[in-house]
């Protein structure tokens, strides 16, 4: 009798204690009546939800400091007692074990400490849902602190990439391709899984360079595929494509996502030159007349040298897309077609409407001088004038230069070339052209540049 007494006054002792933390809590405004309500739903008793209140508050105060020995203590009460209480405990839980795990060496307690971690990443699924957002945070831990076995993290991640869809983050992108990337170089997976994931998440990519709103984001993505396309292209080669697609488009001649798939890949490894490419590419075209499909089909009669088949194509990818980089990609090959088949006029003119998009293009100053150089026999008619074009060109990749550094190391070696091949002074002095002055082109050219001449 007497010791149930004396366990009965603890226990009321204790949710005295309880009832006066929560009033002080209270008091200091961190804690409303609204939020204990909506707490209460989360545990089984009032004295359970003041427990909980009372971990959430220790722990907190130290994970704020960064001081996780400490935090960890009472973060594992508040996630024994109230695990649906808040998103952020799960969160939080992780990252505390994650520092944990950082700053120890004994082998067995990281072990064990990143055990917990992974734990805390299946009890805020559990609890919370968002499965596959949290599978991609964890699939990509997994790899990193379980590299010996990149199968948990593929697994993880697969799962992310099927849930996610286009949404999945770039990170988990990036490690979802190595986890595959992983399992092939020890000898555990199949390259054709490597080609097969590869368009899955260049499409990622895509939707998201496309559709974000954030340049922060976007060039996250970017780099994502900038690390893919690394690992892609250390094992991908054209007679491993062929191998690998030749029979599956040959069992599923209209399936549109495959065709899609093939010519993607096919694109990224150069691999435009085979006849699968353009069998695709055409089968494709006759299912949906796309500009994708167009573009394909011009690109796989470039590499065939049948310019004029090339031209026609590229002419309906620019007049039928809406998507700006497309098009420009189809002006500039167009404009490489057009100088192929002797009409440099052309060239420049398709390279003009590149630059009517964005005047920052470097390669369209190129392409422009390059017309220059392909025209050249059609303007001037004397020593000094038939070399006049050198200057034009110059002039366009020196440009190029300016406007964008990463076309400068291309348009420099032009520079050199090109200057090389300036009219001697002699001849320009000869037919009234001296060093310095303006010249202007009679011809489709149109331009005006400054004389310039080479000692021998």
């Amino acid at each position: 009798m007497t010791g149930g007494l004396l366990n009965r006054n603890m226990t009321d002792t204790k949710l005295n204690f309880m009832k006066r933390f929560l009033m002080t809590l209270m008091a200091f405004g961190l804690l409303s009546q609204a939020s204990f309500a909506q707490l209460r739903t989360y545990t089984s008793s009032a004295e359970d939800s003041m427990m909980c209140l009372q971990n959430l508050s220790l722990y907190i105060e130290y994970f704020k400091q960064d001081n996780y020995n400490d935090a960890v203590v009472g973060w594992r009460e508040a996630a024994q007692v109230c695990p649906k209480s808040t998103e952020s405990l799960w969160a939080n839980g992780i990252k505390i074990y994650q520092e944990l795990s950082s700053k120890t060496e004994d082998k067995a307690r990281k072990e064990s400490l990143l055990d917990s971690m992974f734990w805390a990443y299946d009890q805020r699924i559990e609890h919370f849902g968002k499965e596959g957002y949290v599978l991609g945070r964890k699939g990509s831990d997994l790899l990193k602190y379980k590299k010996s076995n990149p199968q948990l993290a593929f697994d993880a991640l697969s799962k992310s990439l099927e849930l996610q869809g286009n949404y999945m983050e770039p990170g988990a992108s990036i490690y979802l391709y190595k986890s595959a990337y992983d399992l092939y170089k020890d000898g555990k997976g199949e390259k054709s899984v490597l080609f097969d994931l590869y368009s899955s998440l260049s499409d990622v990519v895509d939707y998201n360079m496309q559709n974000q709103s954030s340049e922060r984001m976007k060039k996250a993505y970017e780099s994502a595929q900038n690390n893919i396309d690394k690992m892609f292209g250390s094992v991908a080669e054209c007679p491993d494509l062929l191998e690998i697609y030749t029979p599956k488009f040959e069992a599923t001649p209209s399936d549109e996502k495959l065709l899609r798939q093939i010519l993607k890949v096919m694109d990224k490894r150069d691999c435009t030159d085979e006849n699968l490419y353009l069998q695709v590419a055409e089968k494709l075209y006759a299912i949906d007349p796309s500009p994708e499909a167009s573009y394909a089909i011009a690109n796989g009669y470039a590499k065939k040298k049948k310019y004029s088949t090339a031209s026609e194509y590229y002419g309906k990818t620019i007049e039928s897309t809406d998507d700006n980089e497309l098009k420009i990609k189809a002006l500039e090959k167009g404009a490489r077609t057009a100088i192929a088949l002797g009409q440099a006029s052309k060239a420049k003119s398709l390279a003009m409407k590149m630059l009517a998009m964005n005047s920052g293009n470097g390669e369209a100053y190129i392409v422009i001088g390059d017309a220059y150089i392909a025209g050249k026999g059609e303007c001037g008619g004397n020593d000094c004038s038939a070399r006049a074009v050198y200057w034009a060109a110059v002039d366009k990749y020196m440009k190029a230069k300016s406007v964008d550094p990463s076309v400068s190391s291309e348009a420099q070696k032009k520079i050199n070339i090109y200057s090389e091949q300036f009219p001697k002074k002699e001849d320009c002095f000869f037919h009234g052209i001296n060093e310095g002055t303006t010249f202007t082109f009679d011809c489709w050219i149109g331009e005006t540049t400054k004389v310039r001449t080479r000692s021998n």
